[in-house]
């Protein structure tokens, strides 16, 4: 008498998915040796990432590989319920805070706008590009430390 090992499981429930109970319970007694098949489908409902379907009596599949995994399903993205805890709850004490962000957030836009007109950035070769004369001919002087 063999012990089924987690690894099994899958071929398990794909007999039981695709031909039943009674064909799932013949494979484990003839392939495991085990006179309680029932046991074994139990341990299977009680092992965490498989699913017992009882109203249509099928087991819930889960992913196979690990890309599966990695893509959300339509259904996943479209649950407004947060069980996984990855919202995040941000609560705005006064409307002061909310109109004092957007202000900053404006200014700090200006700024970065009108130093975009005069200064460019070249990553590549690590460069700092600034157009002096229009700089100049706006108004402003530059001094580099």
């Amino acid at each position: 008498m063999r012990v089924v090992d987690e690894k099994d499981f899958p071929e398990i429930i794909e007999i039981y998915n695709l031909d039943g109970r009674r064909a799932a319970n013949a494979h484990i007694r003839a392939k495991y040796s085990l006179k309680n098949p029932w046991a074994v489908i139990a341990r299977i409902r009680r092992t965490p990432g498989y699913e017992y379907d009882g109203d249509s009596d099928r087991f819930i599949v889960p992913f196979k590989n690990s890309e599966e995994q990695i893509f959300m399903s339509i259904d996943d993205l479209c649950k407004t319920d947060d069980k996984n805890g990855c919202t995040e709850n941000r609560v705005v004490n006064s409307r002061t805070d909310v109109s004092m962000d957007k202000l900053i957030h404006e200014l700090i836009s200006d700024r970065l706008l009108e130093l975009s007109r005069y200064v460019t950035l070249e990553a590549s070769s690590r460069t700092i590009l600034i157009d002096k004369t229009s700089m100049i001919a706006d108004g402003y002087k530059t001094v580099i430390h």
